[in-house]
Formats: structure tokens, sequence, C-alpha cells
């Protein structure tokens, strides 16, 4: 049995480094943003897109290339078998936890310290990691970027300019209300180039766990402010490829958030940190927030079901989010 600190390190590792990479992504974007001009507004952001596109596809890379690298110390740790790595040929050949540890080591620019067990032999099984749908994802995220910044900018400076007293370039309550619009443009966009960088490691993760036979189920791992929707679906612990795995009867177990679909785990919003994370077997290991996510769904739903349970949920998450936002 792997330590639980470890995995739960590891865990938080991954977290972190992809909300890095999608950080840095959004920043860009948004600090590109300002040079689009609502006056030349297909010129300018037609230029903005083409940057933001390049951005997002090398760090959509770094995504993959290191959920690829934590997939495999996961793996390892959880089975005692891994993958070879995400470029070159590895399959048959013997690799060290050791080694697992210091490839992932360099995502989380923090040097590897040496553990007892490093020198212990994995396996690498045979198991071909997933082709990278580069032309489907460069067509999401380019659809999202438009949709959240050009178009939402085109429509709002459309409405601020209705009526042929508006849209004068001396009118300050004008250039206030236009200025709010870009704005409003710029940070939409900006979160959803973020989701974009992340959807490199994300489909990785879930094309690879759908194909290897060792997985038999999915969870959620929130960032540390998750909303309603994503803390319900980490109180749901383990999402299991089928009924019989999970050990269950009927539709939900009794005073579990709603959450049966493992297509539900996939679903993320622009400016989303979380992560689905396979799961190896009944007992391994989640985070303690998951737990607690669950402990809590119980208490604030009890004699509540469907929306009203939902409602209910989302008043109680909100509410922690607001404190916390108070205290620090």
């Amino acid at each position: 049995m792997p330590q639980q600190h470890e995995l739960s390190r590891l865990l938080e590792d991954h977290q972190r480094v992809q909300a890095r990479i999608g950080a840095g992504v959004s920043a860009q974007a948004l600090a590109a943003w300002s040079r689009v001009s609502p006056t030349s507004l297909t010129a300018s952001a037609t230029a903005w897109l083409a940057s933001i596109l390049t951005v997002i596809r090398r760090e959509r890379t770094r995504s993959r290339e290191a959920a690829a690298s934590v997939y495999r110390l996961h793996r390892a740790l959880e089975t005692g078998y891994t993958l070879p790595p995400l470029a070159g040929d590895g399959a048959g050949d013997g690799v060290t936890l050791g080694e697992l540890r210091e490839d992932w080591a360099q995502y989380t620019d923090a040097p590897h310290l040496e553990l007892p067990d490093d020198g212990e032999a994995v396996q690498v099984e045979e198991i071909e990691w997933p082709e990278e749908d580069t032309t489907g994802q460069d067509a999401a995220a380019q659809t999202s970027l438009v949709v959240t910044g050009p178009v939402r900018a085109h429509q709002g400076i459309g409405r601020v300019s209705g009526g042929d007293q508006r849209g004068r370039l001396d009118d300050a309550d004008f250039l206030e209300e236009l200025e709010g619009v870009m704005g409003d443009a710029g940070t939409r966009s900006a979160g959803a180039a973020d989701r974009e960088a992340l959807r490199g490691g994300r489909d990785l993760l879930r094309d690879a766990s759908r194909a290897d036979p060792r997985v038999i189920g999915w969870a959620r791992v929130t960032d540390g402010d998750p909303c309603s929707w994503c803390s319900m679906l980490a109180s749901r612990g383990a999402v299991y490829r089928s009924r019989e795995i999970a050990g269950i009867r009927g539709r939900t177990a009794r005073g579990m958030a709603p959450v049966d679909d493992p297509e539900d785990l996939q679903k993320y919003h622009d400016q989303c940190h979380c992560q689905t994370v396979p799961v190896y077997s009944r007992t391994a290991f989640l985070p303690d927030a998951s737990a607690q996510y669950a402990q809590d769904w119980r208490r604030v739903t009890q004699g509540l079901a469907g929306a009203e349970a939902r409602a209910a949920w989302r008043r109680h998450i909100d509410a922690q989010r607001r404190e916390r936002r108070r205290t620090t």
C-alpha cells in the first residue's frame, strides 16, 4: 500500500502544476486583449486570436506532458505497474520509482528528495498512449475564444452604442460603458484560454484511463476554491466504470450526491482548476477534502432531493467561499 502522504502530495502537486499552466495562459490572454481596439475590433481581435492560439498550443503540450508524468507515477504507486514514457519506446523495460519521481519533479519545480524505495523496480506495461486530437482541440479553442472575446465584445458594443446620441468618443459615460464591455470580454476570454490550455492534460488522462485495464473508476480532485458543481462531484468520491465494480444497487447510493455518469467528471467550466484522476481499487486513496465534502453533502441536503438538494448545496458552498475571501 503506497504511503498516503505521498499520494496526497502527488494529487495536490498535479492540481497546482496544471493550475499554474492555466493561470499563466489566462494572464497572457488578458494582457494581449488590452491591444484589442473597439474601433477596429475585427482586425485587432484577429491578431489577438492568432497570438493566443499559439500560446494555448504550446501550453497545452506542457499540460499533456505533465499529465503523462503524473499518470505514470500515480499508477506505479497504486498498482506497481506503469506505462512507457509519453515520447519514446519503453514498453517491456523496467523503471524505478526514483526515476518516475525524478521525472515528475521537473514539473513541480521542486527537487526530488531521495526516498528509501527509490530503487524499487516498476514494470512498464505495453499500453500505448492515446493520440492527441490537435485538430479538434484547436477548433474547440478557437470557438471558445471567439465566442467569449470578439463576439461578446461586438454584442456589448452594439448594446451600449444604441441610439443616435450614443457611440461618441467624446461622451464620458459612453466611454466608461465601452471600457466595461471590453473588460468583460477580456476577462471571459482569458478564462476560456485557461480552460483550453488545460485540455491537453485533461484529455490525455481521460483517454488513457478509459483504455487502461487497471482503472476501475474516476474521482474529482478540486482546487482550493471549488464551485458548488465541482465540490458536489468531489463529494461523490469514486465513480466506477460499472455498478458491479461499485458494489452498489439502485440509482444512487443513499446520502450521496447524484453523480452517476463518469462523463460528468469530465465537465469543466472556465477558470476551473479541478482534475479528474483514475481510481485503481475500491480502497484507493482520495484527498481528505473529498471525504469532507461527502460528509457535508449528507448534512446539508438531509431530507432534500433533486433541485432542492442542489440549491441547498450551492448556498452552502457559496457561503464558504465568501467566508474564505473575507478572511484572506
